[in-house]
């Protein structure tokens, strides 16, 4: 294993071959796929989704020249008939668009020519087709000239009228194209922009239908879908050209945009600049939305893994093959005893009792028993797991009250507990409260460990619910995982699973590459870093703390009027960085009838905090405490807010010294 390549190195499905993107293709569910190209629509879509989710991947697997290989022995029209579309892909970045974009006064004139431009290469791909369809259905008859005499009508260079067949077609539009090249090169040194355009805007890549339909009776009812992949490498003003092509198509062709989330810069079209319409002119979808919330999501990331490893051509198939017997798994039952066996925790380490009772000293209780601390502390401890021991310290920070008899509160709560370890209590709150904080808990326990001291992420689902629906996130945690072991030569693959210690070092490394190197891209994603940075820090300060929030500390809720200018920009910055995730159900207040943003921190990143992958409620912070996490100016803020926070938290039974604002922090 250390002497062979990486199977979940990072390669990008823009630098696969036609061949890979069929080999690597998982179908994530006919109807999904379908539901994303839609191919029978009238209406263009963008298709937005975070880096990895599969944009390029789903694009070029629709595409001609890559269905064609799915069957090599078909005939171009028999492959056509089969889609029931036909579909030709660009990538942005293929046009080099930073060579139409000129600061001066004949910017609309390099708008206009990067149009041309632009048209010339998704004609070019439909061409390329029809040139595949014909060579390959030698039994068919195609009607050239007229195909030629149709797209003439709105061309007005006399030379592409003559070609007498597509393939001289073609090599006219590679022609144009490359005379371009030419004259952009030249202006490049003489500051000059000398070129003859041959059509104008839309005069090419919309005829280009109608003329297919006279050039062959079986694709006159077959959409024609241009697939223009990676969006946000164009600028505002080569986004209005396609928002223009977008908008003029007319039902003769549409197109399926990829990008970023944040990849749209504009929906404004060219000349009076009227912006295209949701619902009207085109539809959005969000890739990582519809990923996340697909129920067959970790079948879909078996067969993903499987294929990766390649044994669908091996000697073992896929359903020998299950990728949870790669790795060690956290065993959770029985109060997570065999959990502390694994991870070498002692369960007689209880430093975390002091830590209570120092706590607890704090409350003004005249007990006639001078030592009524201790006796609480033994009433909620002696003798039980403990992951129950801390639950009850958990349970009594909850409910003690002011003026309550501690002595009291701790008997009721062990009586529940004894109930509930015999099994004899009803379902109830005490089972509701291991079931709600047995999680943090158990990470408290871990942290505390001179032994652990990090929080473990181990077993293949919980890899796949840190990936939250994106495949390059699972990716990222697989190489790191195969990197690790390797330098180890350790193979997990096909020997003992990957230890639960080395498992945690790959998730840890994941989100370290996650945060510092795979999303650095200037001032706007440094922004977002600060602003996820500081959000961790107060999940997990919330997390390691005496008086957990009844909340799993991963997802927050706001007013979006509580925002200032800075905080809203450097939200956005973080949601089109995948640092957040927006959770777009929200929640109304409690209070009033505004409507609550909820986001949450991405959990590829929780290893770096010790936080959890899974959310449960959400923190709600008002107007103070959201800004002073967000606007990156706020760092004396930010410091102020965190250590009220810790107070608050770690102090629950003597006077705190928490502002006003952040009383209402929940």
């Amino acid at each position: 294993m250390a002497n062979q390549t990486n199977p979940f190195a990072l390669v990008r499905a823009s630098d696969y071959t036609d061949v890979q993107i069929n080999s690597l293709w998982v179908e994530l569910g006919t109807k999904v796929i379908s539901a994303l190209i839609e191919p029978k629509s009238g209406m263009s879509k963008y298709i937005l989704g975070g880096k990895g989710s599969g944009k390029t991947h789903i694009l070029r697997h629709n595409s001609y020249p890559v269905a064609r290989l799915r069957t090599p022995l078909a005939t171009g029209v028999k492959v056509v008939e089969q889609l029931q579309f036909l579909a030709v892909f660009l990538r942005a970045t293929a046009l080099d668009a930073a060579r139409f974009e000129v600061s001066s006064d004949s910017a609309s004139k390099w708008q206009q020519l990067f149009g041309v431009y632009l048209e010339l290469r998704l004609a070019e791909g439909v061409l390329e087709a029809l040139c595949d369809i014909k060579s390959t259905s030698p039994n068919e008859q195609f009607d050239d000239e007229a195909l030629i005499r149709r797209v003439a009508e709105s061309v007005l260079d006399i030379n592409f009228s003559t070609c007498k067949c597509i393939e001289e077609a073609r090599l006219w539009l590679t022609a144009e194209r490359r005379r371009i090249d030419d004259a952009i090169n030249n202006a490049a040194f003489t500051g000059t922009l000398t070129v003859r355009v041959p059509f104008s805007i839309g005069a090419l890549c919309f005829p280009m239908k109608t003329a297919i339909m006279d050039w062959h009776p079986t694709l006159a009812n077959i959409p024609l879908i241009y697939l223009l992949d990676e969006i946000e490498n164009f600028s505002r003003s080569q986004q209005e050209v396609v928002n223009s092509l977008v908008r003029y198509g007319e039902g003769r062709a549409t197109f399926r945009i990829t990008g970023r989330l944040y990849a749209r810069k504009t929906r404004a079209t060219i000349g009076d600049g009227e912006e295209n319409r949701e619902g009207s002119e085109f539809k959005t979808v969000i890739l990582d939305d519809i990923l996340k919330a697909y129920p067959k999501y970790t079948d879909f990331a078996k067969k993903f893994v499987l294929k990766r490893l390649g044994y669908e051509t091996s000697a073992r198939t896929v359903n020998q093959a299950d990728p949870r017997s790669y790795f060690v798994e956290v065993k959770s039952d029985v109060f997570y005893e065999a959990a502390f066996a694994q991870l070498g925790i002692d369960p007689t380490d209880t430093g975390f009792i002091k830590s209570f009772s120092d706590a607890l000293k704090a409350y003004n209780f005249s007990g006639a028993n001078p030592n009524w601390v201790s006796d609480v502390v033994g009433e909620l401890t002696d003798n039980l797991p403990i992951i129950l021991k801390k639950l009850n310290l958990l349970k009594f920070c909850k409910t003690l009250k002011k003026r309550s008899n501690p002595s009291s509160l701790a008997e009721s709560i062990r009586k529940d507990c004894d109930r509930y370890l015999h099994g004899q209590a009803p379902k109830g709150s005490y089972a509701n409260s291991y079931g709600h904080y047995k999680g943090d808990l158990f990470a408290q326990l871990c942290r505390e460990s001179k032994k652990v001291g990090n929080v473990p992420y181990a077993g293949f689902e919980t890899f796949v619910s840190m990936s939250s629906g994106n495949p390059r996130n699972l990716l990222i945690i697989l190489g790191r995982a195969y990197e690790i072991a390797a330098f180890r030569e350790l193979d997990f693959i096909d020997g003992n699973p990957l230890s639960i210690d080395l498992q945690t070092q790959a998730a840890i490394e994941a989100a370290r590459f996650m945060f510092e190197r795979d999303t650095n891209y200037g001032s706007p994603s440094d922004v977002a870093r600060v602003a996820a940075e500081r959000l961790a820090i107060i999940l997990r300060t919330a997390r390691y703390s005496l008086n957990i929030p009844e909340v799993s500390p991963l997802a927050v809720s706001f007013s979006d009027t509580d925002l200032t200018n800075e905080s809203r920009s450097a939200l956005a910055n973080a949601l089109n960085y995948s640092f957040f995730f927006e959770i777009n159900e929200g929640r109304p207040d409690r209070n009033s009838d505004r409507l609550m943003r909820k986001v949450q921190l991405n959990p590829l990143l929780s290893p770096r905090w010790g936080l959890p992958i899974g959310r449960r409620g959400d923190l709600s912070l008002n107007e103070v405490v959201v800004n002073a996490i967000l606007s990156p100016s706020a760092k004396s803020e930010f410091e102020a807010v965190l250590t009220s926070l810790y107070q608050r938290w770690n102090s629950p039974f003597g006077n705190q010294d928490v502002s006003q604002v952040q009383n209402q922090l929940f």
